[in-house]
């Protein structure tokens, strides 16, 4: 008893309420992306989320130690924040950007933890009650493709996109000991996936990761010059495949065969997003852009009907763009490059081959904004000592 009451009459420190409010967001936007979602509605989600917007102005303006200067840029960056949440009606971006600015001294091992292991055992769970029969396992058939499983998530690639993260998150907690063992896993579940999912992004993503690894771990060695060139170029296709979703959807045309059979490709990503310019303006801070995926329940529907009425914007890029705003689009993308260049100057740089097969990922998929698959955006103000305390100068066997 007088343990638990010394542990109650401590203070709560900033890390111990960033922490807490990350496990307590992420339980609710993870079953937001869930067929429990119809029973739980939209309310408490938001509710959520906006008691953690305030939860981390507090830490923000009570618990972390900033000058005036610093103060003024985090307000502004705030302040672009919620005009953007307030005139796109989403508040990805508000939480999001909270979440950031709010992560000075939190230790970013920890963040990655508790994001690994809360996410891992809500998909466990999340699959049990679908398989189970208690909530929808949604099932989509394509003519031509495998039959794709949704295990409880909203849609067969969402589930495979959580398998991908999960992955990075392990990569970032086991870097120093990666060994073939590891990259053999990782193949065994990307062909798990294939099978139960079909999702060939992410399979090709994590695939992909294992030869990005290599490179990076040999990198660590001053005599691997090439090894060193090659990782020092990971940042830049950041900003490139963020400029390509934009123009080539921008300059997209149909009656190119080129153009058609990339749009084929990409499951005719670029019509939608070219659709998206034609009956929305490009705006400075964002709008308001109704959208009907092929998500839950009311998805599934739609994709039974041939598609009919189905409109959605999957690059995260041009997402960015069309719902939150350039200004915000500039601002996501320039915190993407600077963790990244920061992270090969500092030659840390597991942090860069993860931003790299986010980088990948998002280009197609959605998922930038949404901490429960993404969380290492919040590794740009988070606790730079304890980040290069993971990884000393012990170079483990490729």
């Amino acid at each position: 008893m007088n343990r638990i009451k010394n542990i109650l009459d401590k203070p709560v420190t900033g890390q111990q309420l960033y922490l807490g409010t990350f496990v307590f967001y992420l339980f609710f936007s993870f079953l937001r992306n869930t067929t429990f979602n119809p029973y739980i509605g939209s309310k408490p989600f938001n509710l959520a989320s906006y008691i953690c917007v305030l939860l981390l102005v507090l830490k923000i303006y009570v618990y972390d130690k900033y000058k005036l200067k610093e103060y003024l840029l985090i307000t502004f960056f705030l302040v672009i924040a919620v005009c953007s949440w307030r005139l796109s009606s989403s508040n990805l971006i508000l939480v999001m950007t909270a979440f950031i600015l709010a992560a000075r001294n939190v230790s970013f091992k920890k963040i990655i933890q508790y994001y690994f292991y809360v996410t891992l055992l809500l998909l466990i769970s999340v699959m049990i009650f679908a398989l189970l029969g208690i909530i929808k396992d949604l099932v989509f058939v394509v003519d031509g493709r495998a039959t794709r499983y949704a295990l409880g998530i909203v849609y067969p690639t969402d589930l495979a996109s959580h398998v991908l993260y999960l992955i990075l998150a392990h990569v970032y907690l086991n870097y120093r000991n990666l060994n073939w063992h590891y990259y053999l896993g990782y193949l065994i579940i990307a062909f798990l996936l294939k099978l139960i999912t079909d999702a060939r992004l992410s399979i090709i993503c994590i695939i992909l990761l294992i030869p990005i690894v290599i490179i990076a771990k040999y990198a660590e060695n001053p005599q691997h010059k090439l090894a060193r060139f090659i990782v020092s170029l990971y940042w830049i296709f950041t900003p490139i495949l963020a400029f390509v979703s934009f123009a080539g959807t921008y300059f997209f045309d149909n009656s190119n065969q080129i153009y058609h059979r990339i749009d084929h490709m990409l499951s005719g990503r670029l019509s939608y997003g070219l659709m998206s310019m034609y009956r929305y303006h490009i705006t400075w801070f964002g709008q308001k852009v109704e959208e009907n995926g092929l998500g839950g329940s009311k998805g599934l529907s739609v994709f039974n009907h041939g598609n009919v009425g189905y409109f959605y914007i999957d690059s995260s890029y041009l997402r960015l763009v069309m719902i939150y705003g350039v200004i915000v689009a500039f601002i996501m993308v320039g915190v993407m490059m600077t963790i990244s260049i920061r992270s090969i100057v500092k030659e840390n740089y597991v942090i860069t081959v993860i931003l790299l097969v986010v980088t990948l990922s998002c280009f197609v998929e959605q998922h930038l904004l949404e901490l429960s698959y993404n969380p290492f955006l919040l590794i740009l103000l988070a606790n730079s000592k304890v980040i290069s305390e993971v990884y000393t100068s012990e170079k483990s066997k490729i």
